[in-house]
């Protein structure tokens, strides 16, 4: 009778020519645990949060969010999530660009500080096509520009319409303190979003926080030319 005891020695060579099953066991299990939490998490509603995009340049989220987060939730409590994401396109870093391209392909993004030069390429062939027509929230209150010229927000339409599609940022110098310069940029709401009437309390709750006094020195340039060297 052949004996079926289990040796040291066999567990040995066992682990020797197996281990690399094992570990493909766990990293299945951790993946199908992963796949199954993704996609059975508890996600809010489009009408239940707001994703704001900055991506006219850099942007300490992080400190804005823990700004902003308190305000929010406390003039909107039906609300579940706000989510501030940085994403700069000013720069020359063509993954920025895919990755504004991506989310936006996918409808991700409400509220959003752009470029101007982003405004006006998504808005070449009718500004309706990627921005929502801020008009009526202006003309309601909802949203108050207070006295911003708002002549570089006024786009035409796919249809020929002329309306305001964007609010100039240029003067949200509170943005400073997140290291994020608002020159050449305007706050706009992205078409696709699902939360109107609260995306456009966020952009006016923007203006209203970040529209500060110009600061002191502003915009000089801070490098001096080189002496001759002759």
């Amino acid at each position: 009778m052949a004996e079926n005891r289990i040796t040291k020695k066999m567990v040995k060579n066992h682990w020797t020519y197996n281990w690399w099953k094992y570990l493909l066991l766990v990293f299945l299990c951790a993946a199908a645990v992963d796949v199954t939490f993704t996609t059975t998490a508890y996600r809010p509603p489009e009408e239940k949060k707001i994703e704001i995009y900055i991506l006219n340049s850099y942007c300490d989220t992080g400190a804005m969010q823990a700004e902003l987060e308190p305000l929010f939730f406390e003039a909107h409590p039906d609300q579940e999530e706000l989510t501030i994401l940085n994403i700069n396109l000013a720069g020359d870093d063509i993954y920025a660009s895919m990755q504004f391209s991506t989310y936006a392909a996918a409808q991700q993004g409400d509220v959003c500080l752009m470029p101007l030069s982003e405004v006006q390429k998504l808005a070449a062939d009718g500004a309706d096509y990627a921005f929502m027509d801020l008009t009526p929230y202006i003309e309601s209150g909802v949203i108050d520009v207070q006295d911003i010229d708002l002549t570089a927000g006024r786009m035409v339409s796919s249809t020929g319409e002329e309306g305001i599609y964007a609010i100039p940022a240029d003067s949200l110098y509170g943005l400073l303190a997140y290291g994020n310069d608002p020159a050449d940029s305007m706050l706009c709401i992205m078409d696709y979003n699902g939360n109107e009437e609260t995306s456009a309390a966020v952009l006016s709750m923007m203006i209203e926080r970040y529209r500060t006094p110009k600061p002191e020195g502003y915009g000089e340039k801070t490098q001096q030319k080189p002496a001759a060297l002759f």
